[in-house]
């Protein structure tokens, strides 16, 4: 196949001029579009002069046989992000219109941007909406283009909307400035349309775009190939592959928003698989390739691999939201709990916990797990390891620990061999020294120990009722007060309190409200915030008794909290 013979360049006008209804697959990645995305459309859009345009870029198609009467339906494979930004800001511009201007100024100009959004025959009806986008996002996307904007529920849609239609308010001062602004998408916008026929060409489209520098994914370089390679296999049954893949990306990407879950996802599954039976740890790098060409040219059976990966991205998908239900109410929680400590400490040991619950309903096991991994991490975390070797440590736990008959004595076995589990000497002497900032794994830290030795009943501190803060007893702020309340009544040198105000013996728990009205205030004044009438927290119950808060008291505290710390994360 011959690129150059595949090139049109055409203005944006041409796209939603024509006899053609452009669909987004269920394979393709939802919607997913930022501020920081529409901000650089706006830019552009506003820059072009008048005899000008811009390139818009590349949309890549996939079409099957043309027809020269009726409506053809073609796929966009690449560029749907861009094309389903210009069709809702049409939207934008449509709706500002009518209610910013007479429907005599303004009815040919909504018309044109109907037909935009429309495929209509000769006789004025409309055939069918011109951009179908994925199951996900298209109910959402039907009801703005019909105007039912209070029914559309995709936040990432809303957002695009409301971002264009606070422009059009804010930054159009008359209705020729609108017009001009529609002519612009539809006269200047330039783009380049390349169309393939079938999945094997457009996978040479993307190589070939890819290696003369198009940056493409590790997911989009991976549908492409799985496509490509099931269209040319006589047993495969296209449909059900480009189904399944949908499947797949629909559930990693209902959690993107809380880690880069697709790359993420397809790492750890491979790390994880007995499927696969990969010893090794895969770098985003060799996602693609080697390890999925590999793995799609080695396999016998297409449909039968996507089958796995779907039923683990399902698995995947409940871990990160913490949404296990398989077992008891009781049991649920306490694992859902666990892991959304897992999830605080690190994503990494997720590919060892996939593969624990692919193999195992023993609860016992599944906790010891979760608590070991959050034990390792914290203590190579605190004691500045080198975090290289996490992902294969945990990719070896997840390919041998459950061919035993104890996962977790081999666990132990494993982490305590070769220096892998920090000892408690060293653990205790780096949390002492470590600077600890305010993050949520600092209030998991304060919050473990809290529970693990306070008896304080097992509050779940990030996601409680309350609005916990980190409670810094020594202010952490310089000021006129840190010197008149702190540093001269406590002996306390301004470089003393730049190196301690952080320790761990310096930080206690405290609900919102106590927290912001202790601020900067004295010690006195603050241990009134620090009773049972103030705060649930018993380790800032005892901070009531100092009649002194200087650097002797933050070590001696730091080395209790520090040997508290050594009980909660243990083998």
């Amino acid at each position: 196949m011959q690129i150059a013979e595949q090139i049109r360049p055409k203005e944006m006008g041409d796209l939603f001029d024509q006899n053609e209804r452009l669909r987004i697959p269920s394979y393709q990645r939802r919607y997913s579009w930022e501020e920081e995305h529409f901000t650089d459309l706006w830019d552009d859009l506003n820059d072009i002069v008048p005899d000008g345009s811009h390139f818009f870029g590349t949309v890549v198609f996939m079409s099957e046989t043309h027809v020269a009467q009726g409506m053809n339906e073609i796929d966009i494979v690449d560029g749907q992000q861009r094309i389903t930004t210009i069709s809702i800001l049409l939207c934008a511009i449509r709706d500002y219109l009518q209610e910013n201007h007479s429907e005599k100024e303004i009815e040919q100009r909504v018309e044109t941007i109907e037909e935009n959004l429309w495929i209509v025959d000769r006789d004025g009806k409309r055939q069918g909406m011109r951009l179908v986008l994925g199951n996900l996002d298209q109910d959402s996307y039907e009801n703005l283009v019909k105007s039912y904007n209070d029914e559309i529920d995709n936040e990432k849609i809303v957002s695009a909307y409301e971002y264009f239609r606070g422009k059009l308010d804010t930054e159009c001062s008359s209705l020729q400035e609108v017009k001009n602004l529609h002519d612009g998408i539809l006269d200047q916008l330039i783009y380049v349309s390349i169309t393939a026929k079938g999945h094997s060409e457009a996978y040479q489209l993307f190589e070939t775009m890819n290696n003369r520098g198009l940056s493409l994914s590790p997911i989009d370089l991976m549908k492409n190939y799985l496509l490509m390679k099931a269209s040319n296999r006589k047993n495969t049954d296209e449909e059900r592959v480009e189904d399944l893949w949908g499947d797949i990306i629909k559930n990693i990407e209902s959690i993107s928003a809380i880690h880069n879950s697709g790359t993420t996802f397809f790492r750890q599954y491979c790390m994880s698989s007995s499927l696969l039976g990969i010893n090794e740890k895969i770098t985003e790098s060799k996602l693609y390739e080697p390890t999925f060409t590999d793995t799609i040219d080695e396999t016998d059976n297409i449909e039968s691999l996507l089958e796995d990966i779907r039923k683990k991205s399902g698995i995947f998908q409940r871990l990160l939201q913490q949404k296990i239900e398989r077992f008891s109410e009781s049991e649920n929680s306490e694992i859902n709990r666990l892991l959304r400590d897992a999830e605080i400490v690190s994503i990494t040991p997720f590919t060892f916990l996939l593969r624990a619950f692919s193999e195992s309903d023993d609860v016992d096991v599944l906790k010891g797990i979760i608590q070991k991994s959050n034990a390792l991490l914290i203590r190579r975390q605190i004691c500045d390891r080198n975090t290289g070797p996490h992902d294969t440590i945990f990719n070896h736990l997840a390919q041998n620990a459950f061919k035993h008959d104890d996962p977790l004595q081999y666990m132990d076995d494993y982490l305590e061999s070769e220096g892998r589990f920090p000892a408690d000497e060293q653990f205790i002497r780096h949390f002492t020294r470590e600077d600890f900032p305010r993050t949520d794994r600092t209030k998991y830290i304060l919050s473990k120990i809290e529970e693990s030795h306070l008896g304080h009943g097992g509050k779940e501190v990030v996601e409680s009722r309350y609005q916990v803060h980190i409670e810094h007893i020594l202010p952490e702020r310089h000021g006129k007060n840190l010197i008149k309340l702190w540093l001269d009544p406590f002996d306390i040198t301004e470089d003393e309190h730049d190196e301690f105000k952080k320790k761990i013996g310096n930080l206690t728990l405290l609900e919102e409200d106590p927290n912001i009205r202790a601020s900067n205030r004295s010690l006195e004044k603050k241990q009134e915030y620090y009773t049972e009438d103030e705060t649930d927290f018993k380790m800032t119950h005892k901070l009531q008794d100092h009649t002194k808060w200087g650097i002797s008291e933050i070590e001696t505290r730091s080395e209790k909290l520090a040997q508290a710390a050594v009980d909660v994360w243990s083998l």
